[in-house]
């Protein structure tokens, strides 16, 4: 797929966004809203952005951290607008989005809002498809907390509001274009290079690097063996975790997965180990260590993404998939222990031929971890 002008401009904002920069989302209708990253904001940025509207802007979260926080948003509910008043500052915004200071000491209940503070909200439940939902997809794009400040500007026509954002250096993009943006980009994955990668536990084995062209994240895929060989290879699709990958955390199982899985496919003569660029289940390292932190107040894995306004999992294989039938990969044995892993790869055109599991020993740290897989998110784990 040809990299455009517009997915690239998705991009740019993601950077500007991380930075605490403003963005300029435009709807199909035509609407335009100036948004910040609400984890980024200051005092004065709540009042420039008043300034620039002459409103207060509105805060968007999730109905999940709306939950969280005692608001009631519908089922139906696929982002919460709150309007906000002067009596807002940064620091109660951060209270309100689940920011947990740096300064945490592991103690106390995970929400630390006020009553008084939930109580005065007026809360606006947005449906899906709406520019409130739009905006934390954008959010979660860019590895930050769901959580953004908008404020809408009132300027009728497409030339007027180009001029405005030149003038306050702010990007425009489209709401179409942040909701394309993941499956452009993975789309848009390459091979750049391959290497042989003798491995403790396979020593016949490649490494492969895919990029996207448009400069987004790198995955790779390790090659064991031979297994072109093979009629359905073993594969396994597995999604980065610093720390249990790395640093060997007893918090989760992932590390073990990921070793075991590669003398496994070593042992039958090969395979694919496609490792995707997701941390946290795709929300990203701080968060995941947000999340880790709540954990530590006894919030479960679910709750605890959730509490911060992430749904149960982000993840999207689609990245996989491609990188799989680039290697000439149309049907795969995989190892996995979760079904829905299965559906996902499927719904993206591979066919899973069989389930291989990959059950791993608890310990005392993640023994409630994987409880938690199993009786939350439907992990086959006997």
């Amino acid at each position: 797929m040809v990299i455009t002008a517009r997915h690239q401009t998705v991009q740019r904002a993601i950077s500007d966004l991380r930075r605490g920069g403003g963005v300029l989302v435009r709807d199909g209708g035509g609407a335009s809203y100036l948004i910040r990253a609400a984890e980024q904001i200051t005092d004065a940025t709540i009042n420039d952005m008043a300034r620039l509207s002459g409103s207060m802007p509105a805060l968007f979260i999730s109905a999940h951290r709306a939950r969280t926080i005692g608001l009631n948003p519908s089922e139906s509910a696929a982002a919460c607008s709150i309007a906000l008043t002067e009596a807002h500052d940064s620091e109660m915004v951060r209270g309100l989005i689940g920011d947990l200071p740096l300064n945490n000491n592991m103690n106390g209940a995970p929400n630390s809002t006020p009553n008084s503070t939930v109580e005065t909200l007026a809360i606006l439940g947005e449906k899906p498809g709406s520019i409130g939902e739009t905006i934390l997809i954008l959010m979660r794009a860019a590895r930050l907390l769901p959580a953004a400040l908008a404020t809408y500007l009132a300027i009728p026509d497409q030339a007027s509001l180009r001029g405005w954002a030149e003038e306050h250096g702010a990007l425009i993009i489209q709401d179409s274009d942040i909701r394309a943006f993941e499956a452009i980009s993975a789309s848009l994955l390459k091979e750049v290079a391959r290497a042989r990668l003798p491995l403790a536990d396979a020593e016949d084995c490649q490494i492969v690097i895919f990029r996207p062209g448009d400069g987004g994240t790198e995955h790779f895929a390790l090659i064991i063996g031979a297994p072109e060989t093979l009629n359905a290879p073993p594969c396994r699709i597995h999604s980065q975790c610093i720390t249990g990958d790395i640093l060997g955390s007893l918090k989760c199982d992932c590390g073990d997965q990921l070793r075991t899985a590669i003398r496994k496919m070593a042992e039958s003569g090969g395979g694919y180990l496609i490792y995707l660029a997701q941390e946290g289940r795709d929300i990203g390292l701080v968060n995941k260590l947000k999340a880790y932190a709540l954990q530590n107040r006894g919030v479960d894995t679910v709750d605890a993404n959730h509490h911060l306004g992430f749904e149960t999992d982000h993840r999207y294989f689609l990245p996989a998939a491609e990188i799989l039938k680039q290697l000439g990969v149309k049907t795969i044995q995989l190892l996995t222990n979760n079904p829905d892993k299965i559906a996902q790869i499927e719904t993206c055109g591979i066919k899973v031929a069989k389930r291989l599991p990959l059950v791993m020993d608890s310990n005392p740290h993640n023994v409630n971890y994987l409880a938690t897989k199993a009786k939350r998110t439907g992990h086959l784990l006997d």
